[in-house]
């Protein structure tokens, strides 16, 4: 029943990547940053379970694909030119595992390749798992000129790699809405300290339900030399819903 659980929270996360579903007063004091990551992960387990489409796209590469939940695991599913892959994500009590598919049969991604990007995009494997929002020890950070995100007052939380051999992040930055939860960038910070990737909510869409749904995120690669210059640049589109 945890694990469930847990698998809930995850997919809802996904599927709302940077919009969560909970409000916190902006006049309030600085809340504590690990029950604020709690508080997201609550409120996106009231949300319903669903199979989703969409695309990744970079430039003339477009990847349709599919995520949807199978009993205990996340499955995703991709078209490449020749080929359909598959890869599914499992929740373990001490972290996730991806599981990559060659045929029907499974076999467990190597921590190296967790980083590897899909086809020939920006996004990887791990980037699509958003394992680091499980990292322990997420902490609230004070920078007023950085604090705003599309018009929008945010906390900003620092979050650490508890292992930085694994994936390509040391640490991520979050920003989120002080006013209504939502999630507007994802920063992936390298060991040397420099920006790497940036996630951008680009366009957003209401269901019809009344809740808000992203439309579109903006994956920015930056140069590993001059981390302010950005070198590639590839989108995650979802599909309206019927």
């Amino acid at each position: 029943m945890v694990m469930m659980k847990k698998l809930f929270v995850f997919i809802c996360l996904f599927l709302s990547i940077f919009l969560g579903g909970f409000s916190v007063n902006a006049q309030e004091a600085q809340p504590d940053a690990m029950q604020l990551m709690k508080r997201v992960r609550q409120a996106a387990t009231l949300q319903e379970d669903k199979e989703v489409s969409g695309q990744i796209r970079r430039r003339g590469v477009k990847i349709p694909f599919t995520m949807a939940l199978q009993g205990s695991v996340i499955s995703f599913r991709y078209e490449l030119e020749k080929s359909k892959e598959r890869f599914d994500l499992k929740f373990k009590e001490k972290g996730q595992e991806i599981d990559f598919y060659t045929g029907n049969k499974p076999a467990k991604l190597s921590v190296e390749k967790y980083a590897q990007p899909i086809a020939e995009t920006d996004v990887a494997y791990e980037d699509l798992s958003l394992r680091y929002l499980y990292w322990p020890n997420a902490k609230i950070i004070k920078d007023d000129d950085a604090s705003v995100v599309k018009g929008r007052e945010c906390w900003i939380l620092l979050i650490p790699n508890p292992n930085r051999k694994v994936g390509q992040y040391a640490w991520v930055r979050l920003w989120i809405d002080k006013e209504n939860g939502a999630m507007w960038q994802l920063d992936g910070i390298n060991a040397d300290g420099k920006l790497a990737k940036r996630f951008l909510i680009d366009s957003v869409m209401k269901l019809k339900d009344g809740s808000w749904f992203f439309k579109r995120i903006k994956v920015e690669k930056r140069d590993p030399k001059n981390s302010h210059r950005t070198i590639s640049v590839s989108y995650i589109d979802m599909e309206d819903p019927e």
